[in-house]
Protein backbone atom coordinates (compact mmCIF):
# COMPACT_ATOMS: atom_id res chain seq x y z
CA UNK A 1 0.00 0.00 0.00
CA UNK A 2 1.30 3.56 -0.96
CA UNK A 3 1.29 6.13 1.47
CA UNK A 4 1.53 10.17 0.32
CA UNK A 5 3.84 12.49 1.71
CA UNK A 6 2.58 14.74 4.22
CA UNK A 7 3.03 17.77 1.88
CA UNK A 8 1.17 16.06 -1.10
CA UNK A 9 -1.69 14.99 1.86
CA UNK A 10 -1.54 19.19 2.41
CA UNK A 11 -1.71 20.29 -1.09
CA UNK A 12 -4.80 17.92 -1.41
CA UNK A 13 -6.47 18.94 1.82
CA UNK A 14 -6.09 22.79 1.04
CA UNK A 15 -7.88 21.85 -2.89
CA UNK A 16 -10.55 19.76 -0.89
CA UNK A 17 -11.29 22.77 1.92
CA UNK A 18 -11.43 25.19 -1.76
CA UNK A 19 -14.19 22.64 -2.71
CA UNK A 20 -15.76 22.11 0.53
CA UNK A 21 -16.53 25.95 0.91
CA UNK A 22 -17.56 25.72 -2.55
CA UNK A 23 -20.41 23.08 -2.09
CA UNK A 24 -21.36 25.02 1.37
CA UNK A 25 -22.10 27.96 -0.87
CA UNK A 26 -24.36 25.81 -3.21
CA UNK A 27 -26.11 23.94 -0.44
CA UNK A 28 -27.17 27.66 0.88
CA UNK A 29 -28.13 28.21 -2.90
CA UNK A 30 -30.42 25.40 -2.77
CA UNK A 31 -31.64 26.09 0.48
CA UNK A 32 -32.42 29.84 -0.41
CA UNK A 33 -33.86 28.70 -4.16
CA UNK A 34 -36.24 25.78 -2.45
CA UNK A 35 -37.41 28.72 -0.56
CA UNK A 36 -37.99 30.36 -2.87
CA UNK A 37 -40.11 27.30 -4.81
CA UNK A 38 -41.38 26.89 -1.83
CA UNK A 39 -43.23 30.34 -1.57
CA UNK A 40 -44.41 30.86 -5.30
CA UNK A 41 -47.49 29.74 -5.89
CA UNK A 42 -48.79 26.52 -7.94
CA UNK A 43 -48.88 25.31 -10.54
CA UNK A 44 -44.42 26.11 -9.70
CA UNK A 45 -42.22 28.10 -12.65
CA UNK A 46 -40.46 25.40 -14.41
CA UNK A 47 -37.39 28.12 -14.67
CA UNK A 48 -37.44 28.48 -10.60
CA UNK A 49 -37.76 24.29 -10.33
CA UNK A 50 -35.14 23.86 -12.85
CA UNK A 51 -32.71 26.47 -11.08
CA UNK A 52 -33.23 24.55 -8.18
CA UNK A 53 -32.71 20.57 -9.35
CA UNK A 54 -29.73 22.22 -10.84
CA UNK A 55 -27.73 23.44 -7.69
CA UNK A 56 -28.65 20.52 -6.02
CA UNK A 57 -27.50 18.29 -8.38
CA UNK A 58 -23.90 20.37 -8.94
CA UNK A 59 -24.08 19.88 -5.03
CA UNK A 60 -24.61 16.64 -4.62
CA UNK A 61 -22.09 15.76 -7.56
CA UNK A 62 -19.65 18.15 -5.98
CA UNK A 63 -19.81 16.82 -2.39
CA UNK A 64 -19.29 13.49 -4.21
CA UNK A 65 -16.29 14.14 -5.72
CA UNK A 66 -15.13 15.79 -2.02
CA UNK A 67 -15.73 12.95 -0.15
CA UNK A 68 -14.23 10.57 -2.77
CA UNK A 69 -10.90 12.81 -2.61
CA UNK A 70 -10.84 12.69 1.25
CA UNK A 71 -11.21 8.69 1.13
CA UNK A 72 -7.87 8.84 -0.82
CA UNK A 73 -6.47 10.57 1.46
CA UNK A 74 -7.69 9.24 4.53
CA UNK A 75 -5.41 7.45 6.31
CA UNK A 76 -7.68 4.56 8.15
CA UNK A 77 -10.91 3.50 6.63
CA UNK A 78 -13.00 2.01 8.97
CA UNK A 79 -16.81 1.14 9.25
CA UNK A 80 -17.79 4.22 10.89
CA UNK A 81 -16.98 6.55 7.87
CA UNK A 82 -18.43 3.65 5.41
CA UNK A 83 -21.65 3.90 7.57
CA UNK A 84 -22.14 7.84 8.18
CA UNK A 85 -21.19 8.16 4.31
CA UNK A 86 -24.09 5.93 3.00
CA UNK A 87 -26.22 7.82 5.56
CA UNK A 88 -25.28 10.58 3.85
CA UNK A 89 -26.03 9.35 0.21
CA UNK A 90 -29.22 7.83 1.53
CA UNK A 91 -30.48 11.45 2.75
CA UNK A 92 -29.81 13.52 -0.39
CA UNK A 93 -31.25 10.61 -2.37
CA UNK A 94 -34.01 11.05 -0.16
CA UNK A 95 -33.90 15.08 -1.03
CA UNK A 96 -33.75 14.42 -4.40
CA UNK A 97 -36.69 11.92 -4.46
CA UNK A 98 -39.20 14.14 -2.22
CA UNK A 99 -38.39 16.88 -4.10
CA UNK A 100 -39.32 15.34 -7.34
CA UNK A 101 -42.89 13.84 -6.10
CA UNK A 102 -43.42 17.67 -4.67
CA UNK A 103 -43.42 19.12 -8.25
CA UNK A 104 -45.94 16.37 -9.59
CA UNK A 105 -49.21 18.59 -10.12
CA UNK A 106 -51.70 15.51 -10.40
CA UNK A 107 -50.77 13.71 -6.99
CA UNK A 108 -51.50 14.61 -3.83
CA UNK A 109 -48.93 13.55 -1.41
CA UNK A 110 -49.28 13.45 2.53
CA UNK A 111 -47.93 15.87 4.65
CA UNK A 112 -45.25 13.43 5.49
CA UNK A 113 -43.18 13.89 2.29
CA UNK A 114 -43.38 17.35 2.54
CA UNK A 115 -41.59 17.21 6.37
CA UNK A 116 -39.36 14.97 5.01
CA UNK A 117 -38.39 17.19 2.25
CA UNK A 118 -37.62 20.38 4.78
CA UNK A 119 -35.97 18.10 7.78
CA UNK A 120 -33.90 16.45 5.16
CA UNK A 121 -31.37 19.24 4.20
CA UNK A 122 -30.34 19.38 7.83
CA UNK A 123 -29.57 16.19 8.19
CA UNK A 124 -28.20 15.97 5.45
CA UNK A 125 -25.78 18.88 6.15
CA UNK A 126 -24.94 17.09 9.63
CA UNK A 127 -24.67 13.96 8.02
CA UNK A 128 -21.82 15.84 5.53
CA UNK A 129 -20.21 17.49 7.99
CA UNK A 130 -19.42 14.27 10.27
CA UNK A 131 -18.51 12.54 7.00
CA UNK A 132 -15.75 15.41 6.20
CA UNK A 133 -14.32 15.70 9.84
CA UNK A 134 -14.12 11.43 9.98
CA UNK A 135 -12.47 11.39 6.72
CA UNK A 136 -9.95 14.10 7.50
CA UNK A 137 -8.76 13.09 10.74
CA UNK A 138 -8.57 9.47 9.59
CA UNK A 139 -10.13 8.59 12.63
CA UNK A 140 -13.10 6.03 13.40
Amino acid sequence: MSTISMKERKTKMEAITTKLIIAGILFLLTLVSGVIVSHSSRPYSIGLVTIHKLIAMGTVILIGMIINQLWKTADGKAIIEISVIIITGILFITLIATGALLTREEMQLPEIVIKIHKISPLLAMASSAVSVFLLVNGKS
